[in-house]
Order: C-alpha cells, then structure tokens, then sequence
C-alpha cells in the first residue's frame, strides 16, 4: 500500500514538471514572435535604401510613348524601338514608377548630290560628294505624382559636314549646323486624367500632316524636296484629348522668327487635330493659322498665314503600308499653294524593306511646280544597327535644273 502511494506521488510530480516545462516553452515563443513583430513593423518603416541613397534598376525596355507628343517616322526610326531604362525603386520618398530612359545614335553617309546644268547656289558646282555625320542623345523620365503622371523629354543633336564646328552661325548640309550642339526638341507633359494631357514645349508643330512623302519616310539623308507637310517645329502649350483609337488636339503656337518657318515678329498662332489610329487603318485631319504681327524676318508680306490637310495610313498585313498626305493654304509669302503625296514601304524580310513616294506642290504666286521622287533599300541585322541606300530625285521651277541624290547611309544605336 505504502508502495503504490509512493508512485502515485511520483507520477504527480512529473506531470506537474511537464506542464511547468511546456508553459515555460510556450513564454520563450510568444517573446520571440513578439520581437519579430517588431522588426518587422521596424523595417517597414525605414526606407528601402539609406538616408540620401535610393535603389536602382538598369533594364532594356520599350521607349516611353509621351501623351500627346507625335514624333514622325523618320525621328523615330533613328532611335529604334528600345531604351535603356533607370528605374528608381520604391522608398518611404519616392514613388515606384519613377524611371528615366535614354537613347541615342550616331550616323554617318557617304552622299553624292547632282545638280545638272544648274547648280542648286552652289556657284560653278555641277555636282558635289560628301561624307555626313551626326550624334543625337534622347533623355526622357516620368513620375507619377498625386495628381497624376508628370515627365519631361529632351532631345540633343548635331550635325556634321567634315569638320567639328561650335559656332551656331555656321552652317553646314541643308543649312542645318554642323558641329554646334543644339536642343532639337524640349518637351513636358502633365497627364491630368487618363484621357486628358497637357503639354508644352518646342516640338513639331500641331498643323503637321505626319502622312505621305515627307511625314512617313525613314528619309536619313533624303526628303530635301519642296513638297513637305510640316509648318515646322516652333514652341507652343498644347491640350490633347485620346480615348481609345480616337484623339483630339488644340495648340498655342507661337510664330516668332524662322524657327516656324513663317517668320513673324511678335506673333501667336493655334492648330489644332483629330486623328484616328488603327490596326488596319488611321488617319489625321489638322489645320494650323500664324497671325500677322509685326514686320519681322518678312516685312514686305505681314499677313496671316494659313494649313489644313489630312491624311491616311493603311496597313497591309505584315507586308506592305501605304501613306497618303495632302494639304492647302497660304504661306508666309502670301503664296497660295496645294500639295499631295503618297509613299508605300514593302518588307522584304524580317530585317529589311523597301521605300517609295512621290510628291507634288503647286504653288499659284508665283506660278510654279515642284516634283519629287524618292526610293530606299533599308537593312536592320540587329535593333542596333541599321545599313542603307537611299535617293531622291527633285524637280523644282524655282531652281535651276533637277537635282538627283544618292547616298549610303549607316546609323548605329545604343
């Protein structure tokens, strides 16, 4: 009896140091999800880098599309379809969507101009050979913000005719300046809602007619006839509209100087656009006005100025695409004019196609045509590399004779 009391008691004692050891237990793991608790609520509110220091992520990515900004073909192809792109990553004072991309490229082209019986200016020159170059540099970054997606794109460039130039009153091929760094384009953009978008800066102008001849071609070194579209890059603040396929534009354009081409001293104008973009199809009718100011670059012709036009795209499966492009109006001469073109691009292989187009001008005061034809064989091997032959030929009344053109051109991306 005494025996079985003694184990009794034993057994006791056991299970009460079991359940004192499991309490104990218990304790040490209720501390420790405590304390991680805290280090992770410590984390969460420290930032994602030290003070003064912020994360980035260095990646190849396809180039940011800017909200109402158009770009034509041949500015676009020159940088292809990639950027190198700075993604700044989320901390406790930056947002997660901020990145930078940059882009850029430097070509060159051995170009052969024939200015038949004529010499197009040049004095006792009946044709001419040259090598050209240039280097272009394209920054773009964008934020999102509270009140929506802020961003900003600058693009850099000069040109090059044998020599490295740094006064901007030289000029080199096509009165461009050759070796003088200069802003080809500064633009800003602020996307209030996801269809509306304001802008401004110095850009292509609203009134341009980005189809046919001039608006559709690659065109490195081609393009030079009188037959273009474009009014013209100038400054200007710009509100655009797009919901789905459909888009529309109003601009504030100012007309001041020859950076318009319609050179007025203090003047203003507007343009405005609705266009269309398709799979299958798109098109644009835009129109542009410079008001009258007052005697500047053109005293003897100070009124106003006028564009409207349209044009239309169609893409033929993988194979082929059509441009077509006209447009009317009055220039800063006072000279009526009407001009049509056309250019059809076939794709030859996955990496090369070909180009071809024609345009015409009619100008009524004076009397006189123009008339221009231009063809180009493109080879891509790589997205970074681009091997092409291109030619043009114009027929312009105002000049002496036809000119004819040929060049190899090579433009290399990074």
């Amino acid at each position: 009896m005494k025996t079985m009391k003694v184990a009794l008691l034993a057994t006791a004692a056991l299970a009460a140091v079991s359940v004192s050891a499991r309490a104990d237990d218990t304790a040490a793991i209720k501390a420790q999800l405590e304390a991680l608790t805290a280090r992770i609520a410590q984390l969460e509110a420290a930032p994602a880098a030290p003070v003064g220091y912020s994360l980035l992520a260095i990646s190849e990515a396809p180039a940011t599309v800017v909200p109402g900004l158009e770009v034509l073909n041949k500015d676009a192809v020159g940088y292809g379809d990639t950027v190198t792109r700075i993604g700044i990553l989320p901390s406790a004072d930056m947002p997660a969507s901020t990145t930078i991309d940059w882009s850029g490229y430097a070509r060159a082209a051995i170009v052969w101009v024939d200015y038949g019986s004529g010499d197009n200016g040049h004095t006792g020159v009946d044709d001419d050979l040259d090598v050209y170059a240039r280097g272009q540099i394209k920054v773009t970054g964008k934020t999102d913000t509270a009140v929506g997606e802020v961003g900003a794109t600058i693009e850099f460039r000069s040109n090059f005719d044998g020599e490295r130039l740094t006064d901007s009153s030289d000029t080199g091929p096509w009165g461009t300046y050759s070796g003088f760094v200069y802003v080809e384009q500064a633009w800003g953009w602020w996307a209030m809602t996801p269809e509306l978008t304001l802008g401004g800066g110095f850009a292509g102008s609203l009134g341009n007619i980005g189809y046919g001849y001039d608006g559709a071609c690659t065109c490195y070194y081609t393009d030079n006839a009188d037959v273009a579209l474009n009014p013209g890059d100038t400054s200007q603040m710009r509100l655009t509209w797009a919901s789905g396929p459909m888009s529309a534009a109003i601009a504030v354009e100012d007309a001041t100087g020859t950076g318009s081409y319609w050179g007025r001293s203090d003047a203003i104008g507007a343009a405005a656009e609705v266009k269309y973009s398709g799979d299958a199809f798109n098109g644009e009718i835009s129109a542009v006005w410079r008001g009258e100011g007052d005697s500047g670059t053109h005293v003897d012709n100070n009124d106003d100025s006028w564009r409207i036009g349209a044009g239309v795209g169609f893409a033929l499966g993988d194979m082929a695409s059509i441009s077509i492009g006209a447009q009317m109006g009055d220039d800063e001469d006072d000279q009526d004019f009407w001009a049509a073109s056309i250019l059809a691009s076939l794709n030859v292989s996955d990496s090369s196609h070909i180009e071809l187009g024609y345009g015409h001008k009619d100008y009524d005061n004076p009397d006189h045509q123009v008339d221009a034809f231009l063809a180009g064989f493109y080879y891509d091997p790589v997205d970074q590399l681009t091997i092409g032959l291109e030619a043009e030929y114009t027929d312009d009344e105002s000049l002496a004779d036809q000119i004819t053109q040929v060049g190899i051109v090579t433009i290399f991306r990074f």
